[in-house]
C-alpha cells in the first residue's frame, strides 16, 4: 500500500474546536494523512509535507523554506492578491484557492444591503434613535436593475437571488458569455454599458493589475444619480478618494461598503460620518458553514491533484487571480 501523503492544515486558532469533525470528514473522504497546527510553532517537521492548507499569515512565507518536500499550496480564502505581495508566484508552488466559499453568504449581504437602501432602513434607525414617529415614500427591488461586474460564484448566486426578488441583472466576466437569467454578460468592455443601467451595482471582482482603481470618478460619474454601489471584492477597486467626493456631492445616491483601502477603515475616514453609507467591517463572507465549505473545494482540488490534473479552483499566475 502506497504511503498516504502528508497534508498541513494550518488553522485559525478559533477552528480547534471544529478539529474533530473536519478531521472525520476527511477520514472518510481524502487518503491522506492530515496533522492540524494553529500557530507555527506547533509545526514541528515543516519538511515532511507535500501539501499545505492555509490561510494568509503573515508567519507563513517564513516557514515554506523548511518546507522541503511542498509541492502544493491551497488557500482556505477566495482571494489570493496576498500571494503576489509575498512574491510566492515566483517559487514554483502549484496554487489553488477556496473560490466559491462566500458565494451564498455574500450574496445574502449584498441583498440585505440593497433592501437597506431600498426601504430606507438607515433612516428609520436614525429616526428609532431620536424616538420619531414619522413615515416615508420607500422603493422596491422589483423592476429595479442589477449590475454585477464580476460572474464568478458570488456574481452569479447574487444575480439568482436578485432575479428571485424581481430584477433585471446585468453583469460582466472576464470574456462575454450567456448566462440564464442575466439579460446580458459582456467582458471588459461592457463595464461601462452596465454603469449606466445599474440602479445597484455589485464589485464582486478579483483584485488584480487590471482591476485596481478601475472605478474613479469618472466612471462614478457615469452612474445613476440615485444608483448603489456595493462593494464586497477589494477596497482598491474602487478610488476611495473619489466614491467619497461623489457620495458627498450627491453624483450617486449611496454605498454598501465591505471592503476599504486600508483595513481597519480609519477612523478619520469621511465615509464613517456619511448617511448615505453602509459600513461592514470586511465581514460578509461571514458564515458558520466556512470550514465545511472550505474543506469540500479543497477535497474536489485534491482528487484532481491526486490523478495528476489540473486543479478546479487552481489559481492562473498569468491572470492574477
Amino acid at each position: 500500500m502506497a504511503e498516504k501523503k502528508k497534508v498541513l492544515f494550518l488553522l485559525p486558532k478559533k477552528e480547534q474546536s471544529s478539529q474533530e469533525k473536519l478531521g472525520e470528514i476527511l477520514a472518510k473522504k481524502a487518503d491522506l494523512e492530515p496533522f492540524f497546527a494553529y500557530k507555527a510553532d506547533e509545526v514541528e517537521n515543516p519538511a515532511e509535507f507535500e501539501v499545505l492548507v492555509s490561510f494568509f499569515y503573515d508567519w507563513l512565507q517564513k516557514i515554506l523554506p523548511e518546507m522541503k518536500k511542498l509541492k502544493w499550496i491551497h488557500f482556505l480564502s477566495a482571494g489570493v492578491d496576498t500571494l503576489w505581495d509575498w512574491g510566492l508566484e515566483k517559487k514554483g508552488y502549484i496554487f489553488s484557492k477556496s473560490s466559491g466559499v462566500h458565494a451564498q453568504p455574500i450574496s445574502d449581504h449584498v441583498m440585505a444591503m440593497a433592501l437597506y437602501f431600498s426601504r430606507e432602513l438607515g433612516m428609520f434607525e436614525r429616526q428609532k434613535r431620536k424616538k420619531e414617529w414619522q413615515g416615508h415614500p420607500l422603493g422596491e427591488l422589483q423592476g429595479m436593475t442589477m449590475g454585477i461586474l464580476g460572474m464568478g460564484a458570488i456574481g452569479r448566486a447574487c444575480a439568482r437571488k436578485a432575479r428571485a426578488l424581481g430584477m433585471r441583472v446585468v453583469g460582466t466576466a472576464s470574456r462575454p458569455r450567456e448566462m440564464e437569467g442575466v439579460e446580458y454578460v459582456g467582458g471588459a468592455e461592457a463595464v461601462e454599458k452596465v454603469l449606466r443601467e445599474s440602479d445597484y451595482l455589485v464589485v464582486a471582482l478579483p483584485l488584480t493589475k487590471k482591476t485596481e482603481g478601475l472605478l474613479g470618478q469618472k466612471e462614478l460619474e457615469k452612474m445613476k444619480k440615485n444608483a448603489v454601489i456595493i462593494n464586497i471584492a477589494r477596497g482598491e477597486i474602487i478610488n476611495e478618494p473619489d466614491l467619497i467626493k461623489c457620495l458627498q456631492e450627491e453624483k450617486i445616491k449611496g454605498a454598501g461598503l465591505d471592503v476599504f483601502a486600508e483595513e481597519p477603515l480609519p477612523e478619520n475616514s469621511p465615509l464613517w460620518e456619511m448617511g448615505n453609507v453602509l459600513i461592514t467591517p470586511h465581514n460578509a463572507g461571514s458564515t458558520p458553514y466556512y470550514m465545511e465549505r472550505a474543506l469540500e473545494i479543497f477535497l474536489e482540488n485534491w482528487e484532481a491533484y491526486r490523478e495528476g490534473q489540473s486543479l478546479p479552483t487552481g489559481v492562473d499566475l498569468g491572470k492574477g487571480y
